[in-house]
């Protein structure tokens, strides 16, 4: 028995496409992840830095107006406001809130060099908080004393402090900007140039996947196609080869019934002739019996020539597809009396063998069952050639019958007729339709491709 070859060529071309696709989604999650993980540490790390060094300097700059605020309502002659301005409370929350944002800026700092600068940053505030207090010390001191040439000394030692204290105010902040703040503005705007790095590698590597796949995809489809034709053509040559057997037979099963049996039958009405002659005259019955003989053998010789006729009809080779379907035509007018209107392509039609035969045989089998079955009193028949296909009509006004019904009882009881001849044609290429209800009569369109010379 032959095993079906494998064309590996195809096979090849599926399997690329299948590695193709799973590299590409594997690649295209990984560059996704990748994205992700970017966008997670700018949202997780650099993002809340930023936003702990910015609070950092705001802490910075509202503890050190907390101070002059302190230094100022401390000794203000309106008493009433003091408790407003001069609220430790609320440096001391400044400063609170200053050590929270350097923690979190600690708790995301990644390499030594940050490190070092939030323990400088540490030292800076220690050494302002001590001369905030410090200043803060004085204040007090002012308010309760009551000899006027010694405020005036704490006065002078409070301003002389106050310097410093502006200055560890702009060293931090200055700090904070030029390194904690500048640092992570470069670590950000890496972190989106890699992001749009990301980005443009993986629409880049998507659109070169895409052409690849559509490249392999296109030779896949091609092989596929390529194949499907080859198994169209060779079932078209079977199909050829299946109707040039099957006409064979019938050529020689046409002949042998013409020729050999006709033959036969004609040998035998002979010998009946001459023994009716030698018969005595007084053997009356006996040559009745030779006439009846005769006259069925005259029916057998007739019935055998249309058996023949049916079987390969001698006048598609001789005079034509045309003028045969005409005559056909004309013959079961003559024996059912129905009318019949015959329409022609203007052109004539340029068929194949195949095709011949095929277009004869339905023309043959729808008459065939127009006389058994249909009742009808009108038929028309219309063949026409278009820019691609050959095409033939046969439309009756008979009883009709039920299409779907006729179908289901072919499949059960393995009739074939129109049914057959429906297959045929798809085998051929083409498609054989039949419209019809039981009381609408029938229309059956048969389209055969036309063959390319």
């Amino acid at each position: 028995m032959r095993k079906d070859s494998i064309d590996w060529r195809m096979l090849g071309g599926f399997g690329s496409l299948l590695f193709f696709i799973v590299v590409i989604g594997m690649l295209g999650i990984f560059q996704i992840q990748s994205l992700g993980n970017t966008v997670d540490a700018l949202g997780e790390n650099y993002l809340p830095m930023q936003r702990a060094i910015l609070e950092m300097k705001t802490h910075n700059s509202l503890y050190a107006m907390r101070i002059r605020n302190y230094i100022f309502w401390k000794n203000s002659r309106y008493l009433g406001a003091a408790s407003i301005g001069a609220n430790v409370d609320l440096i001391n929350a400044a400063v609170e809130a200053f050590d929270r944002d350097l923690t979190v800026y600690t708790a995301n700092i990644e390499s030594k060099e940050q490190k070092r600068w939030a323990e400088m940053i540490s030292l800076l505030r220690l050494e302002l908080r001590t001369i905030g207090n410090k200043i803060i010390e004085l204040v007090d001191q002012v308010g309760e004393n009551s000899d006027v040439l010694k405020r005036d000394e704490l006065n002078k030692t409070i301003n002389m402090a106050v310097m410093p204290f502006e200055n560890k105010i702009y060293e931090i902040n200055g700090f904070i900007e030029k390194n904690l703040e500048n640092n992570n503005l470069k670590l950000i705007k890496k972190q989106l140039s890699a992001s749009e790095m990301t980005r443009k590698q993986a629409i880049s590597f998507l659109g070169i996947s895409l052409i690849i796949v559509l490249l392999i995809g296109s030779e896949t489809v091609w092989f596929v196609y390529r194949d499907r034709k080859r198994k169209r053509e060779r079932m078209e040559q079977l199909v050829r080869k299946m109707i040039r057997m099957e006409e064979e037979q019938r050529r020689n099963l046409s002949t042998q019934i013409h020729d050999q049996m006709g033959q036969d039958l004609s040998g035998l009405k002979i010998n009946l002739d001459m023994i009716k002659q030698e018969l005595p005259g007084e053997k009356v019955k006996l040559k009745e019996k030779v006439t009846e003989c005769k006259r069925i053998l005259s029916r057998l010789i007739q019935k055998g020539h249309n058996i023949a006729e049916f079987l390969r009809p001698p006048e598609l080779e001789e005079v034509g597809f045309l003028d045969t379907v005409g005559t056909l035509i004309v013959q079961h007018k003559q024996r059912t009396g129905n009318k019949f209107t015959f329409q022609k392509p203007k052109a004539g039609m340029d068929l194949s063998g195949e095709h011949t035969l095929f277009f004869y045989r339905v023309i043959q089998e729808s008459l065939t069952n127009i006389v058994k079955h249909a009742r009808a009193k009108n038929v028309r028949i219309k063949l026409e050639v278009t820019k691609n296909t050959n095409r033939l009509q046969i439309q009756d006004d008979g009883v009709g019958f039920d299409h779907k019904k006729s179908l289901k009882e072919r499949d059960r009881n393995g009739k074939l007729g129109l049914m057959g001849l429906e297959e045929r044609a798809e085998l051929l290429g083409g498609n054989m339709t039949i419209k019809t209800a039981p009381g609408k009569g029938m229309q059956l369109t048969v389209e055969i491709p036309r063959e390319r010379s």
